[in-house]
């Protein structure tokens, strides 16, 4: 028996550090999304009433942020984290910018579509995606492609 204790032991602080290393992953993540799902928040606390732009602007509904807040969440560990904004027709958007002429903004709907316009230097990009829980592979390429 003493001959496997080592192997033993050896395998369980493998597993150890693989489990606490993925906790930290784990918390980096909540981390990352935590400061986009927060400033969602304040922005719908900020936008959901009508009016909320001084000029009449429709306000965000609650299906419209259970959206986008599905989408930030969904994104992958390690993802670069997008600026929240609304717009006057209650969409809420998700902005990746990288320089002035690399960006990318997202309208999230409330009916699960996202509606995207992106500047990649000289060439534009833009259309809409079906939205149902998970990040579609086409918005996450876009992001890597700035």
């Amino acid at each position: 028996m003493t001959a496997q204790q080592p192997y033993t032991s050896s395998v369980a602080e493998l597993i150890d550090r693989a489990a606490r290393r993925s906790r930290e992953q784990s918390r980096d993540s909540t981390l990352g999304h935590r400061e986009a799902l927060e400033e969602l928040s304040d922005v719908w606390d900020e936008c959901r009433k009508t009016g909320w732009d001084g000029y009449g602007a429709l306000p965000v509904e609650q299906d419209t942020l259970r959206m986008a807040y599905t989408l930030v969440e969904s994104l992958p560990l390690g993802f670069p984290r997008p600026s929240i904004g609304a717009e006057p027709d209650g969409q809420l958007t998700l902005e990746w910018r990288k320089t002035p002429r690399r960006i990318l903004s997202v309208s999230v709907d409330p009916d699960g579509y996202l509606h995207y316009a992106g500047l990649f230097g000289t060439n534009k990009r833009y259309g809409s995606l079906a939205y149902f829980s998970t990040a579609p592979v086409e918005l996450l390429q876009l992001v890597r492609d700035l």
